[in-house]
């Protein structure tokens, strides 16, 4: 984008377009299916599943413990069912050592279970702290930081998945492109502050404009990404408009002086057999042409203006 150049880092991620000759920036921006890195997460999981599995080994050497333990009390309390014998004889030297032994082993077990239960407690506790942390991780890997909305890393994951969708239920599909207009002189004549605050800004007008069902994203710099699944390109129309009305409001209530607000948008809805990247493309390519529409009204403008004065 031409009035990009020059813009510091903090604000400006913007990828490099085939379709436009200008400087590079940040490197070639990759529109290749990126796969988030959720490996951590899946991990912390695994290894909580796996603790679950040994809680239930540990439940059930319990239970057959328990059993013969049960089965040992039968044979000396019930002698005429277990050994076929009118009564129990308590006079063998060994009965007293089979009786302390007995009472010995469920000491032990009691002990085991008891350190094996504690164990697993604290290993159960430092895997919920892990899986919030990873969780913690992924949450902020997938938003940016400055305007709170899904970044790029996520956008080309969740943009196939609704392709698929939409081919399986042959649905409709929208993509539009936005982009703030002539953002280069906020930063040169408000600073860099300023740029970011009206990107903040944009974000909010964005969230507040689209349905809940619409997925938004940071495409890079002042460039953002809708998914609008399930709508069509006329009423995807209908949003732009009503975000300019928004855009208007903006202007009008908190606005700044000397620079106005204004975004370009473009819209396309997927065709059968399109891939992701000619779906970003095409709408990317209608956004430039709503763009060269506005310079081409401002400067008759302009013109307009210079020609009342003389």
């Amino acid at each position: 984008m031409a009035e990009q150049e020059g813009i510091r880092e903090s604000n400006l991620d913007s990828p490099i377009r085939p379709a436009e000759k200008r400087e590079e920036q940040s490197g070639p921006a990759s529109t290749a299916p990126i796969e988030p890195h959720w490996r951590p997460f899946d991990e912390v999981q695994h290894d909580l599943e796996h603790l679950e599995g040994r809680d239930v080994q540990l439940w059930s050497i319990a239970l057959l413990v328990a059993l013969a333990m049960a089965g040992g009390m039968c044979g000396l309390l019930l002698p005429k069912v277990i050994w076929h014998r009118s009564e129990l004889h308590t006079d063998s030297p060994y009965f007293s050592q089979l009786f302390f032994g007995f009472v010995a082993l469920i000491v032990l077990f009691n002990a085991y279970v008891w350190q094996q239960r504690r164990l697993l407690g604290k290993l159960r506790t430092e895997l919920t702290r892990q899986l919030m942390r990873a969780n913690a991780a992924e949450s902020v890997a997938q938003i940016d930081p400055l305007t709170e909305t899904l970044n790029r890393r996520l956008m080309a994951a969740m943009l196939q998945r609704e392709i698929r969708r939409t081919n399986r239920l042959r649905g409709t599909l929208t993509v539009m492109m936005i982009d703030v207009d002539d953002f280069k002189s906020v930063n040169t004549l408000f600073g860099h502050i300023m740029g970011d605050r009206v990107l903040q800004d944009v974000a909010r007008l964005l969230k507040k404009t689209f349905r809940a069902s619409d997925t938004l994203f940071r495409y890079g710099g002042d460039e953002f990404l809708v998914i609008m699944a399930d709508t069509a390109s006329s009423q995807a129309q209908i949003v732009v408009d009503r975000l300019h009305q928004n855009v208007d409001r903006w202007n009008q209530k908190v606005g700044i002086p000397g620079w106005k607000l204004a975004l370009s948008c473009g819209c396309y809805s997927y065709k059968s057999g399109m891939t992701m990247e000619e779906l970003i493309e095409s709408a990317d390519q209608r956004m430039y042409a709503d763009k060269d529409e506005h310079r081409t009204v401002t400067a008759a403008s302009s013109t307009r203006l210079a020609a009342a004065s003389v």
